[in-house]
């Protein structure tokens, strides 16, 4: 049985106004998806990772066995410690997982590139016209700053570091909370040029912090994109309960990540037996403890 994996992802600093054209900055965390491959008389897909979507699935399947000219039947198993909920980039995750199983199956020795490329027409499949930014993450790893009129590059990271996740357990479609800062905008286009640029200059501070491992910094940092966030309504109750268990636990940093409305919050920790403290903080909540690398 041929396994492989890919991994998820959170946004550092940058969500929503990313959409308005300012950068965004994405990490790679620990937490995967796990792919394996059997076999079989016809197309057969099945997990224990709970929350998965099996037709969106199947069709992802198909995307990619398309792209990559695949026409063996397989039996496609999906495990890992990835949840699928809201922000962390799970679909992305299984796609570059499936390809790079079928590429070990296969022997076909496909460059990170390649990876990437067949992964994203998987990724159609769950989000119609994606930004690029999960299956680049999941392939690649590390930290990737991304604009709208730019792309995708590589940042530095100087130093591994944890995070603590938590799960609000509600999930807001990433479409209407973008709809909603888009009111927002139009309710008050001088007040939102005010917390963008104040967003922009968050990402550039974060990127420097990152390269220099000043994680005081990158905590600080995190609260105040996490006000902004605040600001302009995508973080409801669930997220603030959350964020101030993780803060009252000594926290240096949390904030919602992705498109809010509930989702996912992370924190972060001083080392990983803080992570485990700021986890257990957060009771009632669902969580997880993940790594932050340089690659």
């Amino acid at each position: 049985m041929n396994e492989a994996v890919g991994h998820g992802k959170v946004i550092l600093f940058g969500e929503h106004f990313v959409v308005h054209g300012s950068p965004a900055i994405a990490l790679g965390i620990s937490s995967k998806a796990i792919v394996e491959l059997e076999k079989s008389d016809s197309i057969q897909f099945a997990t224990d990772v709970q929350g998965t979507i099996p037709e969106l699935t199947g069709k992802a399947i198909a995307n990619v066995m398309g792209a990559m000219s695949i026409q063996d039947k397989f039996k496609i198993f999906l495990t890992g410690d990835l949840p699928t909920c809201g922000g962390l980039g799970s679909s992305a995750a299984f796609c570059v997982a499936l390809v790079r199983a079928f590429d070990g199956y296969y022997n076909m020795k496909l460059s990170q590139e390649e990876v990437n490329k067949f992964a994203f027409e998987g990724e159609k499949a769950f989000h119609g016209n994606p930004s690029g930014i999960d299956n680049i993450i999941a392939t690649y790893g590390g930290a990737i700053e991304y604009t709208k009129q730019k792309g995708f590059k590589q940042i530095s990271i100087e130093k591994p570091f944890y995070l603590a996740i938590g799960i609000t357990g509600c999930y807001s479609p990433t479409k209407k909370m973008v709809e909603k800062v888009h009111r927002f905008k139009e309710s008050d286009e001088g007040y939102f040029q005010e917390l963008y640029d104040r967003a922009v200059d968050i990402v550039k501070r974060g990127r420097k912090a990152l390269a220099t491992g000043d994680v005081k910094l990158i905590g600080e940092l995190m609260n105040e994109n996490h006000s902004l966030l605040k600001e302009i309504g995508v973080s409801v109750d669930l997220n603030e309960e959350i964020i101030r268990k993780f803060l009252d636990a000594g926290a240096l940093g949390a904030k919602v990540t992705g498109g809010g409305g509930g989702g996912c919050c992370i924190a972060l920790a001083k080392d990983v037996d803080h992570a485990h403290k700021l986890l257990k903080a957060i009771k009632p909540f669902d969580g997880f403890v993940t790594e932050v690398n340089s690659t």
